[in-house]
């Protein structure tokens, strides 16, 4: 296996199988017939808000931003100016360990200096100025609302590890940092970060101490690299933690930047509750891992956010990296999408979005390669900005995004097959649409299809929806102006400070807690109204005509158990948490007198007493709405 084959990596732990898979699948095609299918956007369901695009800074920065003023900044403005080019608001920047002045393994792409040269140095301030010089050059092509910066440390200080090295240790899946050197590994990280706030204008929102822990990093690896075992996994977070609240920073913890997603799941579930406590923020590498292990590292982290913070690969058209953000954004449900190095050395084809030679020190021209990957990039990060809500689409192909504030829809689709699809978006859950539709479309070449990159293509918009074909090995963005919400029920019309008793038409009797039990997922029945106030409820106002709907006595909102979107799914409480979405937000639809069908946003289903009982203790269950009265509800404030 070449050491490009697998972008820095060429030494990591994955399992047969998916190493299998993973040297295969740029031969795999996807050879389907053409189809055609109507893909609807529902803007009820509105998931996580995006923070935004980015790459890591190591580390085609230790280089690039070196060059001439002319040419790192004409590399800046491609990477991180909206308008010239891709608009990335996030970087990750690499904290070097900086290796032993007696090794030469390192390529000189990856030999990121550290700070501190030994025990006794004092910390030179001055070390790293090309990383530090792409660090500033980003942020200042960002709004300072939207830039978001990360620090991340591959290794610690060559003077902190067993093998004198920090290129990993001398006996594979063995810790390199010393026993006695905790402490001094979180001073370092976090002296360095102190830093960067005080004197450079950069205030780190995380901090990630360790970088694919599981990885098989040997000595004389020729990058930075460090096995931590689960034990000094958590050891590291714990003085990391302590480090950042002595020295009274905001910055917080990430965590664990595993290689594959099923390894990021299983760190996850393995840290204790303390751990988790310490860490804000879950980052996970999407090299391997298949979509249902997305969906388990998405309820592993709990209330938690989740950044995909590494993907590479060597298909230089950007399909192959396009189907991984859809199968990221719509599974795992990561808030942010960052690229490992957007620029690459010319000898890792297909890795850079451009392309340039980055380990020849006499050659600091850098003259630039944009690979059709750039175009597929621009198709997202041009498109989908900070602050937009991820919203729901039919579409295994497609991801859409929502800004209320401009009404702005955006739906990028990727066709990643050998023929072309023809489908039909369907808008008609907007209440209104009154502009257009622009289109863009980045194509691959394939059987003689002639390439695209991001042309613009013509898309009319018709009474709520539009249609395109859609060409093989391609990627599509439509921008639609004018997308209007629609309101169910006016805010107004419900006292949000108050609590209310659910009353069924068909019955007369209430919606109930049963047993005025407090635990997660507890059964919700009807009962007689007893003025408990497991009997009571409040309407939380999420906004567009939507609420969360929390129990007075034990604080847990109403959901339906195990997101079920089938006919029959039981209704219980369960505690307030955005990342488990929209299952726990409902709407009110107006069916007169008084009465309102009570709608999941999840199934689009309603509130409905079991079997259209009359009994108390009888099950509140989702079902398919009919109108019938053990549908309706009439809400009573509570004096």
């Amino acid at each position: 296996m070449g050491k490009q084959l697998i972008k820095r990596r060429f030494t990591v732990m994955v399992t047969v199988s998916a190493l299998i898979f993973s040297l295969c699948a740029p031969f795999l095609q996807r050879t389907v017939s053409a189809s055609s299918y109507t893909a609807t956007v529902n803007p009820d369901k509105q998931y996580q808000t995006w923070e935004g695009w980015g790459t890591s800074l190591a580390w085609f920065a230790n280089r690039v931003g070196g060059a001439s003023d002319t040419t790192r900044n004409w590399y800046a403005d491609q990477l991180f100016d909206v308008n010239q080019g891709l608009g990335f608001n996030i970087v990750r920047y690499n904290i070097g360990g900086g290796e032993n002045p007696q090794h030469n393994f390192l390529e000189l792409r990856a030999a990121v200096p550290g700070f501190k040269a030994s025990p006794t140095a004092d910390y030179d301030w001055s070390s790293d100025a090309n990383q530090r010089w792409m660090l500033q050059a980003a942020k200042a092509r960002n709004q300072p609302q939207e830039f978001i910066a990360e620090a991340f440390a591959n290794s610690p200080p060559w003077w902190m590890t067993n093998s004198g090295s920090v290129t990993g240790p001398v006996v594979p899946l063995t810790d390199n940092l010393k026993g006695d050197m905790f402490d001094d590994f979180a001073d370092y990280l976090t002296t360095v970060v102190q830093h960067f706030k005080d004197n450079e204008g950069i205030t780190f929102r995380t901090l990630s101490p360790i970088n694919e822990p599981d990885g098989f990093w040997v000595y004389s690896n020729r990058q930075e690299g460090a096995f931590y075992s689960q034990y000094s996994r958590g050891t590291i977070i714990q003085h990391v933690h302590d480090a950042l609240v002595q020295k009274g920073l905001p910055t917080t913890q990430s965590s664990a930047d595993s290689n594959a997603v099923f390894l990021a799941r299983d760190t996850i579930n393995a840290y204790t509750d303390t751990t988790k406590s310490m860490i804000s923020q879950y980052n996970v590498h999407t090299y391997y891992g298949n979509d249902s292990e997305r969906k388990q590292v998405f309820y592993a982290a709990g209330n938690k956010p989740i950044w995909m913070a590494e993907h590479g690969d060597g298909e230089a058209n950007g399909i192959e990296m396009s189907r991984s953000i859809v199968s990221d954004i719509k599974y795992m449900k990561n808030s942010a999408w960052v690229y490992w190095q957007a620029v690459e050395d010319n000898a890792a084809p297909g890795w850079g979005m451009i392309e340039t030679d980055l380990n020849d020190a006499n050659n600091n021209a850098f003259t630039p390669n944009i690979k059709q990957k750039f175009w597929s990039m621009a198709q997202w990060s041009k498109f989908i900005r900070p602050g937009y809500k991820i919203i729901d689409i039919e579409d295994g192909d497609s991801i859409a995004a929502y800004d209320e504030a401009s009404q702005k829809l955006v739906i990028v689709t990727v066709n990643d097959r050998s023929s072309s699809n023809d489908v039909t978006y369907d808008l008609s859950k907007f209440g209104d649409i009154n502009g257009s539709v622009t289109a863009y479309r980045t194509v691959a070449p394939s059987n003689g299809v002639t390439p695209e990159n991001f042309a613009n293509i013509n898309v009319a918009l018709n009474n709520k929806s539009f249609q395109n074909t859609v060409p093989a090995y391609s990627v599509t963005t439509y921008v639609v102006d004018g997308a209007n919400l629609k309101d169910h029920m006016s805010s107004a019309a419900i006292d949000t400070s108050a609590y209310y008793k659910i009353v069924n038409k068909n019955s007369g009797k209430v919606m109930d807690v049963k047993g005025a039990y407090l635990d997660d997922s507890t059964s919700v029945v009807q009962y007689a109204d007893n003025g408990g106030t497991n009997q009571q409820w409040q309407f939380v106002d999420m906004g567009r005509g939507i609420y969360k709907i929390k129990n007075h006595n034990s604080g847990k909102m109403l959901e339906i158990q195990g997101e079920s979107t089938s006919d029959g799914g039981q209704a219980v409480q369960y505690h307030d948490t955005e990342w488990r979405g929209v299952n726990q937000e409902w709407k009110l639809i107006d069916a007169g007198g008084g009465y309102y069908s009570i709608v999941n946003i999840n199934s689009d289903k309603v509130l409905d007493v079991k079997g259209e009982s009359t009994s108390n203790s009888a099950s509140i269950i989702q079902y398919t709405g009919r109108g019938s009265s053990n549908q309706l509800w009439k809400l009573v404030k509570v004096n």
